[in-house]
């Protein structure tokens, strides 16, 4: 059998490559020598973030993409992807209240129309956020969502079979 494209490693990366491929029509086989997500997918964090760190470092093209990418996985995946608040305290920050706010601001515009909730500033009324919090509970709530990655990446593999790609676990590649 002649392939267009072997990868190795049935990780969350491999079997999105593989079903980006195999819905291109390209003929794909993926080898895993163990399971699916066997590895570092079933060790992640579990987030599908729009890397808000990475506004930091000027990577604002990299954060619209993740944001896009995530709102996209959001929509295509409910079931096993949910949304997430994360609350951002700000007692004793290295940056000063606005700059915090208008990099959560620049986060949700690169975003553009999502379906997670848009980041905000604590309020007083906001106790289940703010009673965890030592002092004022001054800080900040933004998204973020979960999602069961083993799951994703097994059906990731699922979809790739479905559109033709040969899906062997249990296979190790042992010279290229």
């Amino acid at each position: 059998m002649t392939y267009d494209l072997l990868i190795v490693g049935g990780g969350i990366n491999g079997c999105a490559i593989a079903r980006e491929a195999s819905l291109l029509g390209l003929k794909v086989l993926l080898v895993e020598r163990d399971d699916l997500a066997a590895h570092t997918s079933s060790a992640s964090t579990k987030l599908i973030h729009g890397g808000l760190r990475y506004l930091e470092y000027y990577e604002f093209k990299l954060v619209a993409e993740a944001l896009r990418e995530r709102e996209r996985l959001v929509k295509a995946a409910p079931h096993i992807i949910h949304p997430l608040r994360f609350v951002l305290p700000h007692e004793n920050a290295l940056r000063p209240w606005w700059m915090v706010r208008l990099g959560l601001y620049l986060y949700d515009f690169l975003g553009g129309k999502m379906t997670l909730a848009r980041s905000r500033g604590l309020r007083r009324s906001d106790t289940a956020f703010t009673a965890p919090l030592k002092g004022a509970g001054k800080g900040f709530v933004y998204s973020d969502a979960f999602v069961d990655d083993s799951r994703l990446t097994v059906l990731n593999a699922v979809d790739a079979a479905a559109n033709g790609a040969e899906i062997a676990v249990g296979t190790a590649l042992e010279s290229a």
